[in-house]
């Protein structure tokens, strides 16, 4: 159920087009969006053509900081191409990263901030996807419960605005940076929980290229 993808007949009808004509695919983000991004080279998806992948970002970003340094970048990459674009925006996780939150500041604050840099990018891109924020355990010796709260209220308050523009993360990823088995430093997967991300990423849309009826409700 949670690869359903909810678009209306003309949003649907866009990504079809561009999924089936071949498309310029941007990772936008932190080191977890160039980690994906280096792996989406290497596997490109099973696509009738095969996207164009770039990356624009840097490691350590924050939302604010992203758009500061990178929101120019992400506008003008390939500005001369006939392709479709496609952006996939992997942010936040250093947003929710924290010690403590204001009592008196909305706790689904970086989903917003994430909702505003996304309209800021659809000035440039034809879809922007937005990638759920990380529900972790734990996150680098901060508090793990206020991150859980924060990435719970965040994540719903982007699945209720975006619909299918909302990627969630597979059920684990993030979980388990604490566990050696699958990080080398407290922070980053290995390559097989990143290409297993990737994965769940081309397979929701190649749902939506295939119309498959199962996955993809039209409205």
């Amino acid at each position: 159920k949670q690869f359903i993808v909810t678009l209306n007949s003309f949003e649907y009808q866009l990504l079809h087009q561009a999924l089936t004509d071949g498309f310029l695919l941007v990772w936008l983000g932190d080191s977890h969006a160039r980690i994906i991004s280096q792996r989406n080279h290497r596997r490109p998806g099973n696509f009738e053509v095969a996207p164009t992948i770039r990356f624009v970002g840097r490691g350590g970003r924050t939302i604010s900081t992203f758009q500061e340094h990178h929101l120019q970048e992400a506008a003008e990459v390939l500005p001369h191409s006939a392709l479709q674009r496609i952006a996939i925006l992997f942010l936040g996780s250093n947003d929710i990263d924290v010690e403590s939150w204001p009592a008196d500041k909305p706790m689904n604050t970086p989903a917003n901030d994430l909702l505003r840099l996304r309209d800021s990018l659809l000035n440039h891109y034809d879809h922007v996807f937005v990638v759920g924020l990380p529900e972790r355990d734990f996150c680098r010796g901060q508090n793990p419960e206020l991150v859980h709260r924060l990435s719970l209220k965040c994540n719903q308050r982007l699945n209720n605005v975006l619909k299918g523009y909302y990627l969630k993360l597979p059920n684990g990823a993030f979980n388990w940076e604490d566990d050696r088995r699958f990080t080398a430093d407290g922070v980053h997967h290995t390559n097989e929980m990143y290409d297993f991300i990737l994965h769940c990423v081309q397979f929701k849309l190649r749902c939506i290229m295939s119309g498959d009826d199962q996955f993809v409700r039209i409205v």
